[in-house]
């Protein structure tokens, strides 16, 4: 078991969130080397104790829009190039109870238009390095709120001052509340290639009757403070696998000219050959008319220039012969 104190604090990154101070396990960051494990199953993973010291809480006195009633931590997998987004994404582990996370990597593949709606380019973007809906979500954030409140929140980045307690209230909340009821301004699209963690819940109680009296010796607390303010949490893979979801095309090129012959194949039983043979039928039937065309204008040209000529036969060898009448004298 690893707690804050036996864990390293170099496998740890403080990052800010709109929570406050968070921390990152396994970032990544300033080229530290990445964590890896040999095996699935519970105990293969993270395993922490915490205390989260209720007593430190700020009391409530009023009920408002940003109250929280509860206890305990808030948690988020996620991969170390998308940024955390733990007050949306992230699930809630209680004090007072061993909590088992198990996990498994998904990776989905989507397709850009115009089969699909995925952003298959990259965003320019000043503050984070890679596409990914979370950190869209606090690039607009950030932009949206520094133009409006010319102040940028404590987990937002960026080069713009702080807000002070006056402006949170006064500006950077009710225009980031102003924002989430406006649906078309941060309209982030899906990437083309994601990588998510499925996760399992369970839990039991802790402490345990027979070691309770050991827990308030060791941590020097009462069995109450313990009860309400250690937890354990236990975050392993399920197995050392990867679940791949893809999107495919509902209709390829390929399949329509394929559907087309078969179903011309079946019906009529066409083939290649067969349209080959139409065509060559076609192509001799027109040649035939074309032939014809031309044959009976040559027939009407020749008929024309015989009605113009006309025809002279004198019969030679036949002596001329006279009428007996003629040459009778009168």
């Amino acid at each position: 078991m690893k707690g804050f104190d036996k864990l390293n604090m170099s496998e740890v990154t403080l990052v800010f969130t709109r929570y406050g101070k968070c921390y990152m396990f396994n970032s990544g960051s300033d080229d530290k080397p990445l964590l890896t494990t040999v095996q699935g199953g519970t105990g293969n993973g993270l395993e922490i104790m915490l205390d989260i010291q209720q007593d430190d809480y700020l009391p409530v006195w009023g009920e408002a829009e940003d109250t929280t009633f509860e206890a305990g931590i808030r948690v988020q997998l996620h991969t170390q190039s998308e940024p955390p987004f733990v007050h949306e994404l992230g699930f809630g582990v209680a004090p007072g109870f061993q909590t088992f996370v198990s996990t498994q990597e998904q990776r989905l593949i989507y397709l850009p238009p115009p089969w699909g709606d995925c952003q298959s380019s990259a965003v320019n973007t000043d503050f984070f390095p890679s596409y990914s809906i979370t950190a869209c979500r606090i690039d607009c954030e950030t932009r949206y709120l520094v133009e409006n409140c010319n102040c940028r929140m404590v987990h937002m980045p960026g080069d713009a001052h702080y807000c002070t307690p006056e402006q949170y209230k006064e500006c950077a909340e009710p225009t980031l509340a102003f924002l989430a009821k406006m649906n078309n301004n941060c309209l982030c699209k899906t990437p083309c290639y994601l990588t998510r963690y499925n996760k399992e819940l369970s839990m039991v109680k802790i402490p345990s009757r027979t070691s309770a009296k050991y827990l308030e010796k060791k941590f020097n607390k009462t069995e109450k403070y313990i009860s309400e303010n250690i937890l354990v949490l236990d975050v392993f893979f399920e197995a050392l696998n990867y679940e791949t979801i893809e999107q495919k095309k509902a209709y390829e090129v390929a399949g329509l000219l394929g559907d087309i012959g078969g179903q011309m194949g079946l019906f009529i039983g066409a083939s290649i050959l067969t349209i080959l043979e139409l065509f060559d039928y076609l192509y001799e039937v027109m040649k035939d008319k074309l032939m014809d065309l031309t044959s009976f204008k040559k027939g009407e040209e020749e008929g024309s220039h015989d009605d113009n000529v006309v025809t002279l036969s004198v019969n030679l060898d036949e002596p001329l012969k006279q009428d007996p009448s003629s040459s009778q004298l009168n």
